[in-house]
């Protein structure tokens, strides 16, 4: 039987994306997961393996609980608490330092073997536990992260470059964002393109799409934001609207709606065929995009968009943007329909192709698609991939002993 592994699957947040909560409870099955970070909303695992190490960001909480951990490391490793000083007074002010500081003290007193930081943009922040005590950095590259955001935030490029030829093992949702990482300095044979895991109950509401609505009914969901494209789609939804073609468009989203795009139904004149709603609960969200004709996805950047992936489970026709690593899933004519990025155009042409394809088509397309994500997103296949990439960067003798050493003083301290 194998040395259980500690792992740290990092995002900051609990709880964290469907995605990540769908890892963790699968990775806890085997090994010792620990959870870092505030809790949001409260949050609970049956596996006794899965331990969340919760920092308040209540100063009245956060100070008594940071003392206690500070003396707990300063008895079990004294100079750790010195690294985590040193690494906080690289913060500007005095509260961002202390903030830091509480983040830190408890990683190094429970010293995952494995730190798998899901958000490339926090790399600074935690490359420092490689020479704390030889952590295995293992970090995700996901969508606007590695596409977006180091052209919008140049410090994230640099440190892209500083860090990245240092990472132990990589995580990409597509080729498309492997790739993008070997230009940052990341070494190819460090990285692994593993699928997202999607909810094994997904797989149970297929219903191929063999009838459109006499007025098509088109959906979006997703955050607002501007990287979504929404903006594009109702441009689109306007030149469908002038060619006579009779179609609504649904955005569902969480939040307020931004401005700019409830002015610009205003300005084109589409308050009859534009909608906003708010975000639904998964399951009644499943049975709601099941009454649309399909999902438009007008991203302009994404790994694979977990969306796309339900709707193709769900029997729902696609029309993507080819962005990031949406070629991969949405294969023109086979699973889907794609256009470019950015061009309203295109976009309403993709609309008008999918309307007038044969329903029997349609009903294949749509087959297709869910024996795609049936194969290739399989959430048994999936986690055993991420169990071998942890296993894989932990099989050196010192991070099987540290394993071995903290399983034995936790038997010694329940006999």
């Amino acid at each position: 039987m194998k040395t259980p592994i500690k792992i740290a699957i990092y995002s900051g947040v609990l709880p964290a994306t469907t995605f990540i909560e769908n890892l963790i409870t699968e990775v806890g099955k085997q090994h010792k997961v620990y959870l870092f970070g505030t809790i949001k909303v409260p949050t609970s695992y049956t596996s006794k393996n899965i331990h969340i190490v919760e920092t308040s960001t209540n100063q009245w909480q956060n100070i008594p609980q940071t003392i206690l951990r500070v003396c707990q490391l300063l008895i079990k490793r004294p100079k750790r608490v010195w690294i985590a000083y040193k690494e906080a007074k690289r913060y500007k002010t005095p509260y961002e330092q202390w903030m830091r500081f509480s983040r830190f003290i408890p990683v190094l007193l429970y010293q995952p073997d494995v730190f798998h930081l899901q958000w490339a943009s926090k790399i600074d922040r935690w490359m420092f536990l490689k020479q704390a005590y030889n952590c295995k950095i293992i970090l995700s590259l996901l969508g606007s992260n590695i596409n977006i955001d180091p052209i919008t935030k140049p410090i994230l490029k640099d440190w892209y470059l500083k860090h990245f030829p240092n990472i132990d093992a990589f995580h990409a949702v597509s080729h498309h964002l492997a790739k993008a990482a070997i230009g940052f300095g990341a070494n190819p044979e460090k990285l692994k393109v593993i699928r997202t895991t999607i909810l094994e109950e997904t797989f149970n509401y297929f219903k191929p799409k063999t009838k459109l609505n006499e007025t098509i009914e088109l959906l979006s969901v997703g955050r607002h934001h501007q990287v979504k494209g929404y903006k594009h789609a109702i441009l689109a939804i306007k030149t469908l609207k002038n060619q006579g073609v009779k179609v609504k468009y649904t955005i569902i989203a969480q939040g307020l709606v931004p401005e700019e795009l409830l002015l610009l139904v205003q300005q084109q004149e589409l308050q009859g065929q534009v909608f906003f709603k708010d975000g639904l609960p998964q399951e009644k969200l499943f049975t709601a995009m099941q009454n649309y004709d399909a999902l438009v996805l007008p991203s302009l950047s994404e790994g694979i968009a977990n969306v796309v992936l339900e709707a193709m489970l769900l029997g729902v026709p696609v029309i993507s943007t080819n962005c990031g690593g949406m070629p991969e899933v949405v294969i023109p004519k086979e699973t889907g329909w794609l256009v470019p990025v950015a061009n309203p155009e295109a976009l309403s042409n993709g609309i008008i192709d999918f309307i007038y394809t044969d329903k029997d088509e349609i009903e294949q397309i749509t087959n297709n698609a869910f024996q795609l994500v049936n194969t290739q997103f399989d959430t048994q296949t999936v986690v055993k991939q991420y169990i071998e990439l942890y296993e894989s960067v932990c099989h050196s003798e010192g991070c099987m002993k540290a394993s071995t050493a903290f399983l034995r003083a936790q038997s010694e301290a329940n006999d």
